[in-house]
């Protein structure tokens, strides 16, 4: 189901462009595709953690009609770029906007997967402080229409993989899986519950009709995130290497104990020490969170919400004096659950869980705190949980939903 009227906007823009570009929908697939967002669980993804995460409703959206040679065209709403190629010109990376987009073709025709070409429109409705559940949105739909559109044999396991293996080739080690099934797999008014290790996953009902989520965007980037996020993956990896002479057995941090650790404290230099710490207490708080839900236990769940954001300030060093301000300011708020700053982002950004007879006066007073203490207009999205990719089929004009 589509929640909100962005998903609905963006099928009417994709479908206008797709017009003026190729005449007419007929015999065209279109898939929407909700973005994601981790709730607890962060950069624990490269040590078999244990993630919690949602889908939201701002969509990307993928239009397509198959053609009988191998030219392709993607055109985009937002940008009105148009990229024009040969099915066989993909040998080497791309580097534009549909660069992931060209990624994910170069594996499936190396597969033998795709023999032809394609129109294709695609647009968007996720604001770009969502980070990595936008890119994983824009490339589990763009494939979910790919493989309807030719018939593909896709499990989704299988296609997932190929959205993993497109994301480490482009983003490297920062690519998170938990993402991927997360909007492949979600369902509306449920948090999505993964375990990395056994890729086990499961829905919690949330309780959405009582609560949204605000989306507080500073519009501050943060130079090099890939690069900050790689920095930290590696000195997990130098903990984990230093840990293991003192126990055997060690694959990753998912097998070390808090008890264990504390006991060897001076073993680590304070920086790896700090970053272990996180990534063992994350994985202890986002069990502890599964419990709490299971209970409808909302208060003690946004209580860990809030302990994650201090902790990947303090020991992961990964906020900075805005995304900590609002954080604490929008706890001071009546109606607010929780806030928590948004991981691997390329903007300063946090997630609030608020209640909705609450949320204008939350906007209003945290946009008026923010500008007083920054002197800067604070931008807010409201938005609801949302159910995963769908397909939908245009036949003479029609519209049918998968």
């Amino acid at each position: 189901m589509i929640t909100g009227n962005d998903g609905y906007q963006n099928i009417f823009l994709a479908r206008e462009l797709f017009t003026v570009l190729f005449d007419n929908t007929a015999n065209s697939i279109l898939t929407i595709c909700p973005a994601s967002v981790i709730l607890l669980g962060d950069h624990t993804h490269y040590n078999e953690g244990v993630l919690i995460s949602v889908c939201i409703d701002k969509y990307w959206i993928s239009l397509m009609r198959k053609r009988k040679d191998k030219e392709i065209t993607i055109a985009s709403t937002e940008t009105n770029n148009i990229s024009r190629f040969n099915l066989n010109e993909l040998e080497e990376k791309s580097d534009d906007q549909f660069k992931l987009l060209k990624g994910l073709l170069k594996i499936l025709k190396d597969e033998g997967k795709l023999q032809h070409g394609f129109d294709c429109v695609v647009s968007s409705s996720v604001p770009e402080c969502i980070g990595l559940g936008s890119l994983a949105a824009q490339q589990v739909g763009f494939l979910n229409c790919i493989k309807k559109l030719f018939s593909l044999d896709l499990n989704d396991e299988k296609l997932l993989s190929i959205v993993r293996r497109n994301e480490l080739n482009h983003i490297g080690k920062i690519s998170n899986i938990a993402h991927h099934y997360t909007v492949q797999h979600g369902k509306e008014k449920k948090i999505f519950v993964m375990d990395l290790r056994t890729k086990e996953h499961k829905t919690i009902s949330f309780g959405n009709d009582e609560y949204s989520l605000v989306i507080c965007d500073s519009g501050e980037r943060i130079i090099d995130p890939q690069k900050i996020c790689n920095e930290r993956i590696e000195e997990c990896e130098i903990g984990v290497k230093g840990l293991r002479l003192y126990i055997w057995g060690i694959k990753n941090l998912r097998d070390i104990k808090m008890e264990f650790l504390h006991q060897h404290i001076h073993m680590l230099p304070k920086r790896i020490f700090d970053r272990v710490l996180y990534n063992v207490k994350e994985r202890i708080r986002a069990e502890e969170a599964i419990k709490y839900m299971r209970k409808k236990s909302l208060l003690e769940f946004g209580r860990t919400i809030l302990d994650s954001h201090n902790d990947l300030s303090e020991d992961y060093d990964l906020s900075n004096e805005h995304c900590d301000y609002l954080v604490k300011e929008s706890t001071k708020i009546g109606g607010v659950l929780c806030s928590k700053m948004i991981s691997c982002s390329p903007i300063r950004s946090t997630f609030n869980i608020v209640a909705d007879g609450k949320v204008d006066q939350y906007i209003n007073e945290i946009k008026n705190s923010y500008n007083q203490k920054f002197q800067k207009q604070l931008k807010t999205h409201v938005v609801k949980l949302s159910s995963g990719a769908k397909k939908i089929i245009f036949k003479d004009f029609e519209l049918s939903l998968q």
